[in-house]
């Protein structure tokens, strides 16, 4: 905690499953989540690494499923854990390349910030894609609008048959049918309003490069009218890593009022 302020992370999965500040939870656990282990979580901030799907793998890849590492955890003004997940034999029968992830979760006194870092620790390259596969709690859909750098941009809709890409004719998104989309290189900033709690969430991100954005509308057992999902992500172009190098992804969650 910080100044009355709490992040909680569960270690499976490396999930943080809330952020609260001055008294709202601005992160959601979906209706349906089950937090026993037996599935990922549900909710928060789940991982999608080394895979954001669909493809090869199991959907949003392994790193959801995994008991991560608590490797340090300091107090003080920014209180911050950091987690740390690495190749083992239950991730090489899916993906057989050695590598080394870190993830760092700092409370700061207006922000939560995020790092993932991923090290190839093998001796040849390998390749990937990722997201943070965020949660933002809301008053109800209807009192939402999504601002980014969305128009002009080119997304894949993941909700048309067959999944096709288009191009966005909006600077702000509204959710009124399901949702699936992957906006191509919208990233930098996106900020999520909510006119029902005179809110606004600030989504700054650093080398995750495309935005998702996903609501199962009309679920009404997934409580799809309390959340929306704007992700991180580096889903469209996967990120290749050579032998002793690293890749990094930030986020950082500033709330304020509208």
């Amino acid at each position: 905690w910080c100044g009355g302020d709490t992040v909680k992370v569960y270690p499976f999965g490396a999930c943080v499953a809330s952020y609260i500040k001055d008294g709202t939870d601005y992160l959601m656990m979906r209706a349906d989540a089950q937090l026993d282990g037996s599935k990922p979580i549900a909710g928060g901030i789940p991982f999608c690494f080394p895979q954001f799907g669909p493809g090869a793998l199991q959907q949003h890849g392994f790193a959801r499923n995994c008991n991560w590492e608590v490797a340090s955890q300091t107090d003080g003004d920014a209180p911050s854990v950091v987690f740390k997940l690495s190749d083992s034999e239950y991730t090489r029968g899916m993906w057989d390349h050695p590598f080394e992830a870190t993830y760092t979760v700092v409370l700061d006194v207006d922000a939560l910030q995020t790092e993932f870092k991923v090290l190839n620790t093998g001796s040849s390259t390998f390749e990937f894609t990722g997201a943070l596969h965020s949660y933002w709690s809301v008053s109800a859909l209807a009192n939402v609008e999504i601002v980014g750098a969305f128009q002009g941009a080119t997304f894949l809709d993941k909700t048309a048959e067959p999944p096709c890409y288009a191009t966005s004719t909006a600077a702000a998104l509204v959710i009124s049918t399901p949702t699936d989309s992957v906006y191509e290189d919208v990233g930098g900033e996106v900020k999520l309003l909510d006119s029902g709690r005179k809110s606004a969430v600030t989504i700054r991100s650093q080398g995750w490069t495309d935005t998702v954005v996903w609501n199962p509308f009309g679920e009404e057992k997934m409580g799809y009218d309390k959340f929306v999902c704007i992700e991180c992500a580096k889903a469209l172009k996967p990120i290749s890593v050579a032998p002793n190098d690293f890749w990094v992804g930030k986020m950082m969650i500033i709330p304020s009022s509208l």
